[in-house]
């Protein structure tokens, strides 16, 4: 039996942990503000400690500056629904043993707390080099948010490749430049390539650089992406547009950790850390032939997905202040606040563009608005979008429909395992017919309506028609 200390000033959440603990055979001692919790932590020797942020007669944080001259070895466990990057940095630096957002699910709670009782306690570092710079940064008090600041915190004290994941607009530039703001690196360059907005026939110089004569336009000596990041990070944006011969190039860059300027064949050392990021699913470009399986594995030691904002709802209204404070400030303009129903009415649209859009929303709203507060009346809200039309409510039906049956009959499709592939196959080869259909054959037509190329066409009119 362990004792196990909860500090929280919510009475609901201190009685859900105590049960929980009583289960599990330990013992709950149970403080409602910070000065509490460090009380308790001295008198009481908890062996693991459940702290919240936000308490009255001061902060979590504090506390668990307080608690660390105490018990310096204690596995604190840092809960909140209002955190920020910066607060999940402070907590890790003061040794958190863990950051949780809340509402805080009672599974993971016991999967922490046995992780905490039999974990070696090394609390151990590294601050930043240099404090963060003035530029957007990420905002959200969503668990998801608080799941996404733990793991750049822990990202910041290691070389890893990582591969950013995400919708378009979600942030992923923001979380590849928090993660090199909070480390060592963070003096250094931070270089972004969009790998989508450079033409192909230019890409490999912008790159790596090219010698003076190495081709037509190269009058002189000039040095690519890879150079100009030096020791800093090289961030690498939708990484699944970079065309397939410069893919190899870059597996053996990160291979030999070195490269060589177009026109020469002296190597270049590369320093700078790499993070990658794409909005599209690059297992699914590996199976179309479009992305190299082994680059792909060199990219991801590390991988963070950033959630669309429709998962993160909570975050819309802090999100919404923000914009407003930033538009009113670049527009001159004292808008003060906004009416409830607006957030409302933010909360209830889906952001396919997700962060970005939300941003560009408020933006024209604020230009629209008369008064000191926003109203349902300057709201500008975006038209339906292709995603909404995509979620017809006649083939979500159809759909579920569909797998229900399969579901329930897995031998008539395939067997366990081969239903979601096949409800995937029968309905790509079927949409692929129909749109050659309404082309009288043309593939390069079809291929333009479904928003794919030829060679994807033939391949899976090729893979279904053969088998």
């Amino acid at each position: 039996m362990a004792r196990v200390l909860v500090a929280d000033d919510e009475r609901s959440i201190c009685e859900a942990f105590s049960t929980l603990l009583s289960d599990e055979g330990h013992e709950a001692v149970v403080a409602s503000s910070g000065p509490e919790a460090v009380s308790l932590v001295r008198d009481q020797a908890p062996a693991v400690a459940f702290l919240d942020v936000r308490m009255p007669g001061g902060d979590g944080i504090t506390a668990l500056e307080a608690i660390r001259e105490i018990a310096p070895d204690l596995p604190v466990i840092v809960m909140t629904a209002f955190g920020t990057l910066d607060t999940a940095k402070r907590a890790m630096e003061l040794g958190a043993f863990d950051y949780l957002g809340k509402p805080v699910e009672l599974q993971q709670v016991r999967k922490l707390l046995a992780r905490a009782l039999h974990q070696p306690k090394t609390y151990e570092t590294e601050k930043s080099a240099a404090p963060l710079p003035d530029r957007p940064v990420l905002i959200g008090r969503s668990a998801a948010m608080q799941a996404l600041f733990k793991q750049i915190v822990l990202l910041t004290s290691n070389d890893l490749s990582i591969l950013i994941i995400g919708e378009s607009g979600v942030g992923k530039e923001l979380v590849a430049h928090a993660i090199h703001d909070n480390s060592k690196r963070s003096a250094e360059p931070f270089v972004a390539v969009n790998c989508a907005a450079i033409p192909d026939t230019l890409i490999e110089a912008e790159l790596f650089g090219a010698e003076a004569g190495a081709f037509t336009d190269a009058k002189s000596t000039r040095i690519g992406r890879f150079e100009a990041a030096g020791e800093g990070t090289l961030f690498l944006d939708e990484i699944s547009e970079l065309p397939y011969h410069l893919q190899s190039k870059l597996l053996r860059v990160l291979q030999e950790r070195s490269f060589e300027r177009l026109g020469s064949v002296k190597p270049t050392e590369f320093k700078a850390r790499l993070i990658t990021a794409s909005n599209r699913n690059l297992d699914t470009a590996i199976e179309t032939g479009n992305f190299r399986e082994d680059l792909y594995h060199r990219l991801h030691l590390a991988t963070v997905p950033v959630p669309p904002l429709r998962d993160r709802r909570d975050d819309i209204e802090p999100l919404v202040r923000h914009f407003i404070a930033q538009a009113s400030e670049e527009m001159v303009k004292a808008i003060k606040g906004v009416e409830p129903e607006v957030i409302e009415k933010l909360q209830g649209f889906s952001w396919p563009g997700n962060v970005r859009e939300l941003e560009n929303c408020i933006k024209r709203t604020v230009l629209a608005a008369r008064g000191e507060t926003i109203t349902v009346h300057d709201l500008d809200m975006p038209k339906e979008s292709n995603y909404e039309r995509r979620r017809a409510p006649n083939l979500e039906q159809a759909l579920r429909t569909q797998a229900a049956e399969m579901v329930k009959h897995p031998d008539k499709f395939g067997g366990e395992g081969e239903l979601y592939q096949c409800l995937v196959d029968n309905a790509g080869y079927e949409i692929i017919k129909a749109a050659l259909d309404a082309t009288d054959g043309n593939q390069v037509a079809a291929a333009k309506l479904l928003g794919i190329n030829r060679s994807t066409l033939r391949k899976k009119l090729f893979e279904a028609e053969g088998e």
